[in-house]
């Protein structure tokens, strides 16, 4: 593999710093912008966070219109109704305050801003990048959540009306033109949202890691980002003023987004399956499956040896099996679930999950092939 062709990106332009929030409203000011649309959700609303922003890009002289109904599993309807706020108020920028929800929505919106394609069409395992030619707005991310790492993605996951299914918006250009890491702005998140969360970016970079693919640049990133969520994620959950705890966290999370450009796995497919069935929170979902899971892939060969090498770094034997034990403890450390007992799985249910987690694009990708079948199984390991 290392003497094979590959193509690497990590072009982000990250403002990383205790504040950086304020100043990103006179950096669009200098690039010449006036008008923009702030995507974010009733929640940011609700704790003042987004009039604090609107604030900041008054003083700069910029108007801004605002759409704030973006829901925890975004729709396709979030992005109709957001893009339309857009272009009726001849919007020149898009920026997202949120978690991945308004992020993603925001991706988005700088797509269909200029794009009159459907969203099914646009579907990434479907060849839809091809559609996303046009030049799009800039698009601004802050995060108030350290967990998706949207904010350094080049794609959104929508779930689109018509399949009812978690649908994957690709294309480089929704790369954010600026992402703004403030560890203060996260200060507010209560302890179960920091932890579900955090645990979304572990996993992020868990599984990166594993993946059979050869990227050293993403591998490195990727033990950072364990490194540094199994470390302070228990510190935030605790604490959720420590502002250094806060901001290793929001560093976690853009590592495993920018890592799992190596793909992600079987975890985030059925995740992605539970988000559907039961609308269970993303890194609540993928924490509950994710001690089988490991205990599933580190029967491949090449997945015992990476996860055993991980005893290093998290204070136990370099054993796949201590490993996995060892992230049990730090789950129910954080007060995370590590079976599906608290999501209330229905028996009949079960076959419709496994199908819906074999169609998720990331299924392919796992580093040990998945058989019909063995999601059921695991999924019945966990009830």
């Amino acid at each position: 593999m290392p003497l094979s062709r590959h193509s690497y990106s990590f072009p982000t332009r990250m403002e990383y710093g205790p504040g950086a929030i304020a100043d990103l409203p006179k950096i669009i000011k200098e690039a010449g912008y006036s008008k923009g649309l702030l995507v974010t959700d009733r929640g940011i609303e609700s704790i003042g966070l987004a009039d604090k922003l609107r604030k900041y890009f008054s003083e700069a002289g910029i108007e801004i219109s605002s759409y704030s109904d973006v829901v925890s599993n975004p729709t396709e309807q979030n992005v109709i109704d957001g893009t339309k706020i857009y272009k009726d108020n001849s919007c020149e920028f898009v920026v997202s305050l949120g978690g991945g929800s308004p992020i993603d929505v925001g991706k988005t919106i700088k797509v269909t801003a200029v794009h009159d394609e459907p969203l099914e069409m646009l579907d990434d395992t479907k060849g839809g990048d091809k559609y996303i030619t046009k030049k799009m707005p800039p698009f601004y991310a802050i995060p108030t959540t350290a967990g998706t790492g949207s904010e350094v993605g080049r794609s959104s996951v929508i779930t689109v009306k018509d399949t009812n299914k978690k649908t994957i918006i690709f294309a480089p250009q929704m790369m954010p033109d600026i992402a703004v890491l403030d560890p203060e702005i996260t200060l507010s998140l209560p302890a179960k949202l920091t932890a579900a969360t955090g645990v979304d970016a572990f996993v992020h970079n868990l599984e990166a890691y594993i993946m059979d693919v050869f990227h050293p640049f993403a591998d490195g990133l990727a033990k950072e980002g364990i490194y540094r969520s199994f470390k302070f994620l228990p510190i935030a959950v605790e604490d959720g003023n420590n502002v250094e705890a806060r901001g290793e966290m929001l560093m976690a999370s853009a590592m495993g987004a920018t890592a799992f450009q190596k793909g992600l796995g079987i975890n985030h497919s059925i995740a992605h399956a539970l988000s559907v069935f039961y609308n269970t929170h993303h890194g609540l979902a993928n924490a509950a499956v994710l001690i089988e899971v490991m205990k599933y892939n580190i029967t491949d060969e090449k997945v015992n040896a990476k996860m055993a090498a991980l005893g290093d770094l998290l204070g136990c034997k370099n054993d796949a099996l201590a490993v996995i034990s060892k992230i049990e403890e730090w789950l129910k450390k954080v007060g995370m679930p590590t079976d599906l007992k608290e999501i209330g799985i229905k028996k009949e249910d079960i076959n419709g999950i496994e199908e819906y987690a074999m169609g998720d694009p990331c299924r392919p990708l796992n580093p040990k092939p998945v058989l019909k079948g063995d999601v059921k199984q695991i999924i019945n390991n966990l009830i």
